[in-house]
């Protein structure tokens, strides 16, 4: 919700709420298997409860993170577009730094489908704002765009996401187009569900098979 000291937003659009809900059920069906094994050994061998404080941490870690992805949100008021990330701090862009609004189709991935991308960029070609289409609704996207000071310029022929990149310079968030940055993520993400599940098996008393008994 936007704070009581803005203006009554013109616009105000919020991400699809499936992706709410497709994280919360990957988040269950991830943890059921490997919990339903560490409770059955942890009550044969009295270390439930440590089971249980583990598994309440990272079930609160995981609520808390879909609670902020309540609160996000992309608004245009009378004098500013306004957007709210799940870990970004709130991005205020005021209407007259608005140069250009572009909404580009692109082929994320290796889906065949095209998403849209709404671009906002000042004078200088800078990159004021950006909406991706995989995380809200094509309309809202639109609804933003005609909501702006200036006529938005619709793309018709779809580009691939490097393409969108060289294309429009500048529009790449720091985390994408980097895959070596994110071979580095996903190893490390890796490795840290391998140190935490072998942390966990040690501490209900479970056999380790590489570590010394």
């Amino acid at each position: 919700m936007a704070s009581t000291a803005d203006p009554a937003p013109v616009v105000l659009v919020r991400p699809r709420r499936s992706l709410m809900v497709t994280a919360f059920v990957s988040i269950v069906l991830a943890m059921l298997p490997v919990f339903g094994v560490l409770y059955w050994f942890g009550v044969q061998h009295d270390t439930w409860f440590a089971v249980f404080v583990v598994h309440l941490a990272l079930s609160i870690a995981c609520l808390a993170t879909l609670a902020r992805q309540l609160t996000v949100y992309s608004a245009v008021t009378a004098t500013e577009l306004i957007g709210r990330g799940i870990f970004s701090p709130m991005l205020r862009v005021p209407l007259e730094s608005i140069a250009t609004v572009t909404i580009v189709p692109t082929y994320v991935g290796q889906s065949p489908d095209a998403v849209p991308q709404l671009l906002v960029r000042d004078r200088e070609g800078h990159r004021l704002f950006r909406m991706r289409g995989t995380f809200w609704h094509p309309g809202d996207l639109t609804a933003i765009a005609n909501a702006l000071p200036v006529r938005a310029t619709v793309v018709t022929e779809p580009l691939s996401i490097r393409e969108f990149f060289r294309s429009y310079p500048g529009s790449a968030y720091w985390f994408e187009n980097r895959p070596i940055m994110w071979v580095a993520v996903l190893a490390a993400a890796a490795l840290l569900a391998f140190a935490t599940t072998t942390w966990v098996m040690v501490i209900v008393g479970m056999p380790v098979a590489f570590l010394p008994s």
